[in-house]
């Protein structure tokens, strides 16, 4: 129990930095191009990564299976999420982008149940219901008092975001057949490698379409993308990836919930923008929700059939 509790302190505390990280990478885009961007930050936090690795237990062989589950996690999860999510947001709407991603608890808890059997519970199914109403709240919460939905727009880039929201969930779930028989750090570094790997690739060709790129010169924003890099994704790469592995996919996903309050209140103390009490409203929703929602209990929405063993640890 104890364990589990810490295990759920470090997804509240990667909740909020990826909350800000959100943030961040809004003020970095001004400065770079989103594909090289993502190469820069992945690749700061692949070396981070690689570098604890070697210090603490050193490059391990891994079995071609579980290679097979590290790379195309690194490119569903790592890449193509990168890639798809920032092409997605240079059209999408803020708000319609975050509502999208607001629903991969749901997909990653329904797709978790029919793949790998982790059990359906009746409190899990509610914390996701109040979790995405939470994230409605917050993300709409200006629109809510107006009585509008003008912010609510669906084309190719809200498409875009929903295949980064899919690969994601998709990657996820890969990780944690991965971790069943290799270290979470050894997964998180190889797929951030994969991913890094891809990326830089893909920045080689947005750099030559753009001619070449001007990169910046003062020490803040390169201090802003090494603590985004080094921390936001490859410390709480690990931290994750570890819920994954000890609270499974489903539960662990109900946390990115928080993740759109977090970006709000950052918002607020560092860009200026309004908080309302309807905003107040949607944080204890979220709140409320990832806590029911991550909740062990008993009772099962339907019984895993008897040919599929059950996992207690991941109810």
């Amino acid at each position: 129990m104890n364990e589990e509790r810490s295990v759920k302190a470090l997804l509240w505390t990667v909740a909020v930095i990826w909350g800000l990280n959100v943030v961040m990478i809004k003020f970095l885009v001004g400065y770079f191009p989103p594909t090289t961007l993502a190469a820069v930050r992945i690749g700061a936090a692949t070396l981070l990564l690689l570098g604890i690795l070697a210090w603490q237990a050193g490059f391990q062989k891994i079995s071609v299976k579980s290679w097979a589950y590290t790379i195309v996690a690194g490119v569903s999860s790592i890449f193509v999420h990168q890639s798809t999510l920032g092409m997605g947001l240079q059209t999408a709407n803020a708000s319609t982008g975050s509502l999208i991603l607001g629903l991969n608890p749901l997909v990653t808890g329904v797709l978790a149940y029919f793949l790998f059997r982790e059990p359906m519970t009746w409190n899990r199914i509610l914390g996701v219901i109040m979790g995405f109403c939470g994230v409605i709240t917050v993300v709409m919460g200006d629109s809510i008092l107006k009585g509008t939905v003008d912010g609510l727009q669906f084309g190719e880039g809200e498409m875009l975001v929903v295949a980064a929201m899919l690969t994601y969930v998709f990657g996820g779930l890969l990780v944690k057949k991965a971790a069943e028989t290799v270290p979470v750090l050894v997964i998180t570094a190889y797929m951030h490698a994969v991913g890094t790997l891809c990326l830089a690739a893909a920045s080689f060709f947005e750099i030559e379409s753009l001619g070449g790129v001007v990169w910046p010169t003062d020490w803040f924003t390169w201090a802003v993308l090494l603590f985004s890099g080094w921390v936001a994704t490859a410390l709480c790469g690990i931290w994750w990836n570890n819920g994954i592995l000890k609270i499974g996919a489903g539960r662990t996903a109900m946390f990115l919930n928080g993740m759109p309050a977090a970006s709000l209140v950052f918002a607020v103390l560092l860009l200026g923008e309004r908080l309302t009490w309807i905003h107040a409203i949607g944080f204890v929703t979220v709140f409320l929700g990832i806590c029911l929602g991550t909740m062990n209990k008993k009772r099962i929405l339907s019984s895993i059939p008897p040919s599929v063993p059950s996992k207690k640890g991941c109810a």
